[in-house]
């Protein structure tokens, strides 16, 4: 009997992780690890202590972790606020009065954020952002609140010291969730796509950001406004990822150097070197912030625009199809069935010349509205386009032209109907303008595809002199263009012809 091989430690802890309450002891576990790590850290280089911290990080730590993973992670939070408790420092009922205060701070913040912002991306809209603001300004000040009286209770600190105490515990606390909780939100999702275009840029960003915070922290001088611009960078680039991670790399340079009593907020008296810090933490990141929602913003509508002007242009082809079809199996048919009759007649009434004769002009008139109609059914919507293809549509183009035309270059593969249907009319109405109002000799026609665009460039050698007026054909073909997220240019000169380039947005496909 074959003995059956053990099971790969891959098997086995997936087959651990499957079960829910093993998931949830090793998250708990995860956070209190992560929370205990962060406020030892905070503790080891002295930017947080036993009453008060400039920046409190476990709290963006465990509110990001219970607002991404779920609330019924908060025991993760209490065991780690325990764990990271200077026993010796404060006494015991005043020390556990803290963790209290701590971990309904992280557990209201969670739960009013998810309450607030019970779908998407609360860094993505500024409504979304002021509603995190509220959660985390609620969480915060009950820990403030708690922690305060907690101290006061066991005769850490004296009454009138309560106040300065609240509002040093209530910023410390705030200016650590406003440095954490979005920064994990925002790289929440995988990276390494977004990482491989942006990794470059991101790279020198954070060079900058540390060589100005270095120049700006390290200076007695108050010249702290110089990385202001390395946080509006990122913001404006890089969106929510690049503007949270400009703010965690700035505010460490600040809170490094004031601990060590060297830049532009290291003074003489504690309170205020800590109070200008924390101003200082609070006000970059909510500026930083605040930009990256109106960009995050700006750009959704953007896209919302551009998606919206797609569908009505494909709205526009349906329709155009649809009538065009109407006009090939309705009207056309009827009129050449019309034809035929006529020529039938004409025949027949071969004996009398005049009637004959009338009959054959009659068919020739219909043969001749037949041919209007077909032309104007082509305009409407160019079938030959999205069943043979551009390059295909283009050479009939040419053969039917009165004009010489010249093919430079045509794709080499088929690409979507948007892309080809577009082109086709902007080349098709450069051409009439051409022939039509410049006087051209010759038009040469270039249609590139490459790297996801379609390049399409017509140039004619007629008397120039275009321009894009209001409700002309050119204005029509710049609003077709760019409403596929297109560009469009026109470059016509008296006497010296006209140049048009459209580069479209296209994606090759199989035929």
């Amino acid at each position: 009997m074959e003995r059956l091989r053990p099971r790969s430690w891959r098997a086995r802890a997936s087959h651990l992780l499957a079960d829910p309450r093993t998931r949830h002891v090793l998250g708990v576990a995860a956070l209190a690890v992560l929370y205990r790590g962060v406020a030892q850290i905070g503790y080891a280089l002295q930017f947080a202590g036993p009453v008060a911290a400039i920046a409190w990080l476990p709290v963006g730590v465990g509110t990001a972790f219970l607002y991404l993973a779920g609330p019924r992670y908060w025991p993760g939070v209490l065991v780690g606020d325990l764990l990271a408790n200077d026993y010796g420092s404060l006494p015991l009922g005043s020390a556990l009065g803290q963790t209290c205060g701590n971990v309904l701070e992280v557990l209201v913040a969670t739960l009013l954020l998810r309450r607030l912002v019970p779908r998407g991306d609360p860094l993505a809209t500024l409504g979304g952002l002021g509603r995190m603001l509220v959660a985390i300004s609620a969480g915060t000040a009950v820990s403030a609140t708690v922690g305060a009286c907690s101290l006061l209770l066991g005769d850490v600190i004296a009454a009138h010291q309560v106040p300065d105490v609240w509002r040093t515990w209530w910023l410390g606390d705030s200016s650590g969730a406003l440095i954490v909780l979005p920064l994990a939100i925002a790289w929440a999702r995988p990276p390494r796509r977004w990482l491989r275009r942006h990794g470059l840029e991101t790279a020198l960003l954070l060079a900058v950001v540390v060589a100005l915070s270095a120049l700006a922290m390290r200076n007695t001088q108050p010249l702290a406004y110089l990385v202001f611009p390395a946080l509006i960078w990122p913001t404006l680039r890089l969106g929510p990822r690049g503007a949270t991670l400009a703010v965690a790399v700035a505010a460490g340079f600040v809170i490094w150097e004031t601990t060590r009593s060297v830049g532009p907020f290291a003074f003489q008296s504690a309170t205020e070197s800590v109070l200008v810090t924390q101003l200082y933490l609070a006000v970059s990141a909510l500026s930083t912030l605040c930009l990256a929602a109106v960009v995050s913003e700006r750009e959704a509508f953007a896209a919302s625009l551009a998606a919206s002007r797609a569908r009505l242009v494909e709205a526009a082809t349906d329709e155009r199809r649809r009538i065009e079809q109407n006009l090939h199996d309705g009207a056309q048919q009827r009129l050449t069935a019309l034809a035929v009759r006529l020529d039938l007649a004409a025949e027949q009434a071969g004996d009398v010349p005049t009637t004959a004769s009338g009959l054959h002009a009659a068919a020739e008139e219909v043969s001749a509205a037949i041919e209007e109609l077909r032309e104007l059914a082509h305009g409407i919507h160019p079938s030959v386009v999205t069943v043979y293809g551009l390059g295909h549509a283009l050479m009939g183009l040419v053969a039917r032209s009165a004009l010489p035309i010249r093919l430079v270059e045509l794709p080499a593969t088929r690409l979507d109907t948007a892309a080809e249907v577009t082109a086709y009319f902007v080349i098709s109405e450069a051409v009439t303008n051409a022939r039509k109002y410049a006087d051209a000799g010759s038009i040469d026609v270039r249609a590139a595809a490459s790297r996801g665009l379609l390049r399409v460039e017509i140039v004619d050698d007629g008397s120039g002199g275009a321009s894009e007026r209001a409700g002309s054909g050119l204005q029509g073909l710049r609003d077709r263009v760019e409403a596929i997220g297109g560009s469009f240019e026109i470059e016509s000169t008296e006497g010296r012809g006209t140049r048009i380039l459209a580069v479209l947005p296209a994606t090759a496909v199989a035929g």
